[in-house]
């Protein structure tokens, strides 16, 4: 197991330190600034690589904080990093909003989109990227597996990149929680515009189902007081970002909780994950969480298939880890996956 990730680390770095050389200086846009483990998995697997290859972040925002002129200020025409999350498309606005914003206000700055996968609903929201990422003229776009790639190759007037989606540049949790629950479906909504169609069967003696994106018992009115205080803080300052030079220093205090905030749900990611001997998920970073825990699991697609395409692309040749394409299918290798001992 260790060797599939040191290998998908390695194309990372095959990818990225071209484009970042040690001794730059970069802003980093698009915190996720939600619970969702995921996403902030993401962003810290992403300042890992940064601070280990000597890349200096001298500006970082989420979508609701960016500021065009603070990040000038902040970085000069230095490169402007997109993180990588949610999708190079249209399912999450603020997200995209947020692409489109800095692709039309900072010309004179590179910009780097990192990992995605991408995926356009409606042509005319294609086609207003399209026109920006033309206009802006140095725009590099990395594509974390080969449907997305060849998409984006097809799409876009730009350099497009094959990349292993960044969280993977994550260190696995040294203590893992000891497990509860024979076969955890970790599953998303099926309201969730990316449910990928297969039902959870009902729960029971040795299965549990939950969503991750759900408020939970032990979640952040459970967690100790310092980082209640500094979720709060975050939330404030969301709500309030103020104008002007206040404005600006408020931006910079809510941008100092998002590392120990990411950090905080990605731990939450891993210990609900860790309920389980065997895990049954259709979301990526399920997934990906458990390839870099060793954990064994059974994966399936989501509804635009970057699960799939990952596991075509990357993954599929993790030991501890088998693909299914309908419920039955997926608790019958989770079955066979406890009776083979591999947990």
């Amino acid at each position: 197991m260790r060797e599939i990730v040191e290998a998908l680390r390695a194309r990372i770095d095959d990818a990225l330190v071209p484009l970042l050389p040690g001794g730059s200086t970069v802003a980093l846009v698009n915190f996720p600034d939600h619970g969702n483990p995921g996403d902030p998995a993401i962003w810290l697997g992403t300042r890992a690589w940064l601070r280990r290859h000597g890349v200096r972040v001298a500006y970082q925002a989420s979508w609701q904080s960016y500021r065009a002129g603070e990040l000038r200020r902040a970085v000069g025409d230095a490169p402007v990093l997109l993180n990588g999350g949610g999708n190079l498309g249209d399912l999450y606005g603020g997200q995209q909003g947020t692409r489109e914003r800095v692709l039309a206000e900072l010309r004179d700055n590179p910009v780097i989109q990192l990992p995605q996968s991408m995926y356009f609903r409606e042509a005319a929201n294609l086609e207003r990227m399209q026109r920006l990422v033309a206009e802006h003229g140095h725009v590099t776009l990395l594509l974390r597996e080969a449907d997305s790639l060849a998409r984006a190759q097809a799409a876009f007037p730009a350099p497009a990149v094959l990349c292993p989606d960044l969280a993977l540049a994550l260190d696995a949790p040294v203590v893992r929680p000891i497990p509860d629950v024979d076969v955890l479906w970790l599953g998303r909504d099926p309201a969730s515009p990316e449910h990928g169609g297969q039902l959870a069967p009902p729960a029971g003696p040795g299965l549990r189902r939950l969503d991750w994106l759900a408020t939970l018992p032990a979640d952040e009115q459970a967690w100790p007081a310092p980082w209640r205080a500094l979720l709060g803080v975050d939330r404030w300052l969301g709500r309030h970002p103020g104008v002007g030079a206040v404005g600006a220093a408020g931006r910079r205090l809510q941008a100092a909780t998002f590392t120990p905030l990411a950090r905080r749900w990605v731990r939450r990611g891993f210990d609900l994950l860790g309920q389980g001997r065997v895990v049954v998920t259709d979301t990526l970073h399920g997934h990906l969480l458990c390839v870099l825990t060793g954990q064994p699991h059974v994966a399936m697609d989501n509804s635009y298939g970057k699960v799939g395409a990952t596991w075509r692309t990357w993954t599929h040749a993790c030991p501890t880890a088998r693909w299914a394409t309908s419920a039955d299918e997926a608790v019958r290798l989770a079955r066979e996956l406890l009776e083979n001992g591999t947990s």
